[in-house]
């Protein structure tokens, strides 16, 4: 198939996208050690946990075949807002223009964080893309947290800056690499089911570590549990029997080393550096788990799309300040 039926005409372009959202648990650190453990695959790539995307922006950057991708996620918000990017980013484009207009006039930026997400909650279940992604930039550490009732309640961050939201650049290049994606709001087990022999699998699932925690959950109003969790261990045997090549990731407890090993699936402890915490000299590397049908020996290298992805992380995150 060739780059013009998947990206469009322009796949320079789409090969310079980026994630344009900041995402709690995204994959942007763990690329920098781990990217070599993405397989090779001759079919589609599935992404049941989107989320920031990371790992589909990386693929696209670095992979020579194009491919098309099945993507998806249990967040609405965050759903349309990929699909409205894709199929609209001119729209997406003004509408961000006009609200950081009114940002940039507002005296008191807390007020207007606040405004933007009652508003944005008032909406619900439809949702403002342009709502979505400022509060994301906006909220501290792109934490996405919901209350039981849905709606959105993370505090603000204080930007230093007012260079926070994805540029008109940004916003074509995702749209471009998005061209021929199929993105979904859609249960993990609808999206993979469809998965086939020379197919390949990213899995980046809630860890099971934030569901150890009390309070609210980490990622919406939903824990997903141990139960959640081993089903999705047993899920990736079925992906094995057809052929289809998957990588997942989760926190290192002793109940996820025992359930995967106890499946014999292959699984492969490391360290990757913690995003999310209030103090920033606390944020040590912590143990995680790969579970993989595909995994590769180490190549002491990271690939300049990492380094891309890095690169935005930290110019957003210079802008924003831990809430006190």
């Amino acid at each position: 198939m060739s780059s013009q039926s998947i990206w469009g005409s322009d796949r320079t372009l789409a090969q310079q996208a980026k994630p344009f959202l900041r995402w709690a648990g995204g994959k942007q650190r763990w690329l920098t050690a781990n990217s070599y453990q993405l397989p090779s695959f001759n079919g589609q790539y599935y992404e049941p946990f989107l989320g920031g995307g990371s790992v589909f922006f990386h693929l696209v950057r670095n992979e020579v075949r194009p491919f098309q991708a099945w993507l998806g996620d249990n967040n609405l918000q965050l759903v349309r807002a990929y699909n409205e990017i894709r199929n609209d980013p001119e729209v997406v484009i003004d509408s961000i223009n006009s609200l950081m207009a009114a940002y940039r006039e507002a005296h008191d930026k807390r007020r207007f964080y606040e405004v933007i997400r009652s508003n944005f909650n008032d909406a619900l279940p439809k949702s403002n893309t342009a709502f979505f992604i400022f509060l994301n930039a906006t909220c501290w550490n792109g934490l996405w947290r919901t209350n039981q009732k849905g709606r959105f309640n993370v505090p603000f961050a204080n930007p230093k800056s007012d260079d926070f939201m994805p540029s008109q650049e940004q916003i074509v290049a995702v749209s471009s690499a998005l061209r021929n994606a199929r993105i979904r709001a859609s249960s993990w087990e609808n999206l993979v089911n469809a998965a086939g022999s020379g197919d390949f699998v990213f899995l980046d699932p809630p860890y099971y570590s934030d569901s150890l925690q009390k309070g609210s959950p980490k990622y919406g109003s939903e824990s997903f549990g141990y139960e959640e969790h081993a089903r999705l261990a047993r899920t990736l045997l079925s992906l094995q029997s057809r052929g289809v090549s998957f990588v997942l990731t989760n926190s290192n407890e002793p109940e996820m080393l025992a359930l995967y090993r106890g499946l014999n699936l292959t699984v492969k402890e490391v360290m990757v550096p913690r995003a999310i915490n209030s103090k920033v000299d606390e944020r040590q590397a912590v143990g995680e788990l790969i579970v993989s049908n595909s995994l590769q020996d180490y190549q002491d290298h990271a690939s300049p799309g990492v380094l891309l992805d890095l690169e935005i992380l930290r110019k957003t995150r210079q802008g924003n300040q831990d809430p006190r």
